[in-house]
């Protein structure tokens, strides 16, 4: 989450200031409002894969506590927002936030809400949370990565060999993936990077007999870290939902950056003057038990804690909601098979995380889904795809690839059936924040006539 690049047009409003930047008559002025929601808004640009639907709202939620009506337009890298005359334009390349930050901003939007905190000290507040450093170091993160790649290696191919090979692949990846963010490297280099070395390694300890099976299941573990698929789904939501624009930036940039992470075994197999049907996906038989699986899972969510930032006393809550979605996939896929059951977990696991999210204590729904959302793995098929594809068997590629845009669809559709079912905390804090203007304002003028307004019938819920 971070702060993104602002444009201001239109009209200032001319006011007399007193203490802290406020007006002396104890409104909030226009220009106020503005910067205080065109901040937020770079904020939530930047850590965007939560979509744009949520977005919109939260902003016009915190421009109805000060009694203003905000226009708003969110996009996958940018939003529009205009407040009294006056607009601001704020651009940003999307990407996963930092979860601590996201946690912060949960009781920040909730106390902003009651309109009781002057927008100046508001903002303030806003500055320290985007200020905030990653909870952990560079050398934690690393670990982090290896943790994450060991987790989900054995989630899918549980063996020894993946455990090695995984954790040595992610000391590398860890090196390069750290080393990016804290040098400021372009974000597409990294991925690339990694990609190529991943190859290079797992094909020449194929061609030397120190691995046996497929090469994809040794790679794709260890790239799963940059493997976009919250984003993917996502914008099936927002396409989903008649969000085009958002939804195909959100798709396009996804099926990117998966193209650049196959493409780099098929450079190191050429570098290597092997043939590409050397990346090939075979299984091997498992030799780690029957609670291997659950196992990963809890090793994952503790690298997912460290790479991504998560607060430690978010980790039980997170942690719990992986192993109910592994439980819950586990018995839907096998009751109703992959596309049902992926859906019926989707649904099971944004119910959670939407109905948790409203519990004053919890974290807010992304930092519980973002861990379990990779249980469902609808980008890592999509790797596998391309990878296959690439290799040499355009047959078996087509099939990964399209089965990845059948996982991503019942995700999607799983989540919105979710919202639809038990709502989103969002929509009814803006419903009760505009009550609570209302009656602060007939309350601040006891001498006005009292005329009483129609009630408004309450809006659909949105996901």
């Amino acid at each position: 989450m971070g702060g993104g690049q602002n444009r201001t047009s239109g009209r200032a409003s001319g006011r007399t200031s007193g203490e802290g930047g406020e007006p002396c008559d104890g409104t909030t002025a226009d220009d106020d409002v503005l910067d205080l929601v065109g901040r937020l808004a770079g904020l939530l640009v930047a850590g965007g894969y939560e979509g744009t639907l949520r977005a919109e709202e939260r902003l016009r939620a915190v421009a109805a506590a000060y009694g203003r009506e905000a226009e708003v337009t969110v996009l996958a890298d940018s939003a529009v927002v205009t407040v009294g005359g006056a607009t601001r334009v704020v651009a940003h390349a999307p990407d996963v936030p930092v979860l601590a930050r996201v946690s912060e901003l949960k009781p920040w939007l909730a106390e902003v809400a009651t309109g009781r905190v002057p927008a100046g000290e508001a903002r303030r507040r806003l500055e320290r949370i985007a200020a905030a450093p990653h909870p952990y170091g560079p050398w934690l993160r690393l670990l982090g990565v290896v943790l994450f790649s060991v987790g989900f290696g054995v989630s899918i191919q549980p063996t020894w060999q993946e455990v090695w090979m995984t954790a040595l692949l992610g000391l590398v990846v860890g090196a390069l993936h750290v080393g990016g963010q804290v040098t400021g490297r372009p974000g597409w280099l990294a991925p690339l990077a990694a990609s190529g070395i991943v190859g290079t390694v797992v094909l020449v300890a194929a061609r030397e007999g120190w691995v046996t099976g497929g090469t994809i299941e040794l790679m794709i573990p260890v790239l799963f870290v940059f493997i976009p698929g919250d984003a993917i789904t996502m914008a099936m939501v927002e396409l989903s939902v008649g969000r085009i624009t958002a939804g195909a930036a959100r798709l396009a940039q996804s099926l990117a950056l998966l193209g650049a992470l196959a493409f780099g075994p098929v450079l190191a197999a050429a570098a290597l003057g092997m043939d590409q049907s050397e990346i090939f996906d075979e299984p091997v038989a498992p030799e780690l038990g029957a609670f291997a699986g659950w196992f990963a899972w809890v090793v994952f969510t503790v690298g997912v804690m460290l790479v991504f930032g998560m607060r430690a006393k978010d980790l039980p809550w997170s942690l719990a909601l992986v192993l109910v979605t592994y439980g819950t996939q586990l018995l839907t896929v096998r009751a109703l098979g992959t596309l049902a059951g992926t859906f019926a977990a989707a649904a099971v696991m944004a119910a959670i995380c939407l109905l948790l999210g409203r519990r004053p204590g919890a974290p807010p729904p992304y930092v519980l889904y973002l861990a379990a959302f990779f249980v469902l793995t609808p980008g890592s098929h999509g790797l596998r795809g391309m990878d296959a594809w690439l290799g040499g068997d355009p047959v078996r590629g087509v099939q990964d690839v399209a089965g990845m845009f059948g996982l991503i669809a019942a995700i999607a559709l799983g989540m919105l059936a979710a919202a639809v079912t038990v709502g989103t905390q969002t929509t009814q804090t803006t419903q009760d924040t505009q009550t609570t203007r209302a009656t602060q304002t007939a309350r601040a003028a006891p001498s006005a006539p009292s005329t009483p307004s129609p009630e408004r019938p309450n809006e659909p819920t949105r996901p």
